[in-house]
């Protein structure tokens, strides 16, 4: 199976989430082929006027790209079929803010690309990677639940993502950092469930 990582955790070694991500790939069953993204040694580009002009073009207009506007938006393809040619894709960040990082907020602008992700037929979308594992880790100081579980906007723009691209398979994997009382039951919990889905995905 290709497995991509894809990481952004800013607190390196301190990272609550790089526990949750080592966990994970410390338990899997079996042998696979992994690529492993990290945007914070390698920040993906944003679209500018040059890039999103480029993409507009091409993807919606159908037209041929220029020399300059090809090289222009090589970074963002390149970090699209790196994702679409991966079998699971697992995502691993903090909760900034009770949202998704800039970061990883700018690498899902480069991935979600239309005509490779997604397309349109008669107006409507349809998503394209039906065949894609997703699994998402994160960790946050806050826990947010019943009436508050409105402020957990990674998961909420997260699902919204990954749905319109057609993925199916996927979950979440959250731990508060927050209380140092519920701290070890917190991370206990979430690598279990961790270990569920590797064995329910046969990984």
């Amino acid at each position: 199976m290709n497995i991509l990582i894809v990481k952004y955790l800013p607190s390196g070694s301190k990272s609550n989430t790089l526990g949750l991500l080592n966990h994970f790939l410390e338990n899997l069953s079996t042998t696979h082929n992994i690529t492993e993204v990290d945007l914070v040694k390698s920040p993906p580009k944003y679209f500018d006027e040059l890039t999103l002009g480029a993409y507009t073009k091409r993807n919606f207009g159908g037209m041929q790209l220029d020399s300059i506007e090809s090289e222009a938006i090589k970074p963002i393809d390149a970090l699209n079929e790196q994702f679409i040619n991966a079998d699971l894709v697992l995502l691993a960040l903090p909760m900034h803010n009770f949202s998704l990082p800039g970061m990883v907020k700018v690498y899902l602008d480069a991935i979600m690309q239309s005509g490779k992700v997604f397309k349109y037929e008669n107006g409507a979308p349809v998503g394209l990677m039906n065949k894609m594992k997703f699994v998402t880790l994160y960790t946050s100081a806050g826990k947010y639940l019943g009436d508050y579980e409105f402020l957990d906007n990674v998961k909420t723009l997260l699902k919204i993502e990954i749905d319109f691209m057609g993925i199916t398979d996927y979950d979440f994997v959250h731990a508060s950092s927050g209380n140092p009382d519920t701290y070890e039951s917190e991370f206990t919990n979430a690598k279990q469930k961790i270990d569920q889905i590797i064995q329910s995905w046969n990984l």
